[in-house]
């Protein structure tokens, strides 16, 4: 690798977007749930904050297009960022009053709707011709070092001082990386004289050429709504309840917490080394790996007894090298199956779906268990939901193949 070329500059403010508007806007919210419902929100209602945030990313995706459009990517990215970094500031003032986190939760969820997958998926295509899968991985394990470093964190620095002083803190260091990635990014390689990383000008000519004028059918695309809306239900819900799975399985909540962190670390390896598997071995090989091991790992729930812990490390471990598929895989995907000319608006289909299947789907465990009081049958249920999806995707790809210009 050159890794001296800019684009890797670019990666990594990527990687801190993921970071910010993904891991800090989203996954940091389940932390902070506990202390905030401590001050008399009511279940229902902190749970309502997460719905709220999911909505909005939900709704943000539709107007993507037009929005950057309208700005270029860096400004953009820039104004969702920086929303990202005040509602921390929103939550901080709310004391026990709901519907101030509400509001809240309005502007996390735009940032995290605006200013991640879309964007940065633009931004990776526009600088990387060479080892794109690895940038795509490398930038998406910025959220899984969200859950594993800020975490306990954040959680030491509410017990230890306030949730007002965490919160204050989030907002400063998301502000100062907003900062940062604005100063670094740029949309194309041109604005820095440059060429992207990977093209040489012997191969600019042809890399410029028109791509084959490929479009799936709205049939097919229906049925990748499918897939991503399956996709969505399986990847939003199962990571929230694997600590009431191992807890209701017989567990302490000691190991509970052990898998969760064992967990997010095997999320980190697998982003970074998913894409990398993919630049070797194409992405839909890749794709069926990673199915096949999430697939797997969720059958594992019929080895825990509530003694035995090596079928809980196993499904942690299996788990969390699957999971990748759900960022790295959309904007891999959207590459594969579309024309150059057409990506933007096949990834913005695929994210629609991806964030309307978690609204829907993330409330189904807690029903199941409401009347069965266990969540294995849950991960049974997402194991059936990704087998669904795997065959849409080789449907889609067998279709591309065959129709390839």
């Amino acid at each position: 690798m050159k890794r001296g070329h800019y684009a890797w500059a670019v990666c990594f403010a990527c990687l801190l977007l993921f970071l910010c508007n993904m891991g800090l806007c989203s996954n940091i919210l389940t932390v902070y749930l506990p202390f905030i419902e401590a001050r008399g929100i009511s279940d229902g209602m902190g749970s309502a904050i997460l719905s709220v945030r999911c909505l909005f990313s939900f709704l943000t995706t539709f107007f993507l297009s037009v929005y950057y459009k309208k700005v270029s990517l860096r400004h953009g990215i820039l104004i969702a960022s920086l929303i990202g970094a005040v509602f921390p500031l929103v939550f901080c003032v709310a004391g026990s009053n709901p519907f101030i986190y509400y509001l809240g939760a309005i502007l996390a969820g735009f940032s995290y709707g605006a200013g991640v997958i879309y964007p940065v998926s633009l931004l990776l295509s526009n600088w990387f011709h060479a080892h794109h899968g690895f940038a795509v991985g490398l930038s998406a394990a910025g959220s899984g070092v969200a859950t594993m470093a800020f975490s306990p964190l954040l959680s030491s620095v509410v017990v230890r001082f306030s949730l007002e002083t965490a919160f204050i803190a989030q907002a400063v260091f998301m502000a100062l990386c907003t900062v940062l990635t604005y100063l670094i990014i740029r949309d194309t390689p041109a604005e820095k004289g440059i060429l992207p990383y990977g093209e040489s000008k012997e191969t600019v000519a042809a890399d410029h050429a028109p791509s084959p004028d490929f479009t799936l059918p709205r049939g097919m695309l229906w049925m990748l709504a499918l897939m991503m809306l399956l996709n969505g239900g399986a990847g939003l819900a199962f990571s929230g309840h694997l600590g009431v799975l191992t807890r209701t399985s017989g567990y302490s909540a000691e190991l509970a917490a052990s898998l969760i962190s064992l967990f997010g670390l095997m999320l980190i390896i697998s982003k970074l080394v998913a894409g990398s598997i993919a630049d070797r071995i194409g992405s839909k090989q890749c794709s069926i790996l990673l199915f096949l091991i999430f697939i797997a790992g969720c059958f594992f729930v019929f080895g825990m007894d509530g003694s035995n812990t090596f079928w809980c490390f196993a499904l942690a471990i299996m788990l969390g090298l699957g999971a990748s598929l759900f960022n790295v895989g959309p904007p891999l995907w959207a590459e594969d199956l579309s024309s150059r000319q057409q990506y933007a608006k096949t990834l913005k289909w695929l994210q629609i779906f991806y964030n309307l299947g978690g609204i829907i789907f993330t409330v189904v465990p807690g029903l199941i268990a409401d009347h069965t009081h266990e969540y294995k049958s849950s991960f049974v249920l997402f194991a059936v939901m990704m087998t669904l999806s795997l065959l849409i995707l080789l449907w889609a790809y067998h279709y591309r193949e065959k129709n390839l210009p």
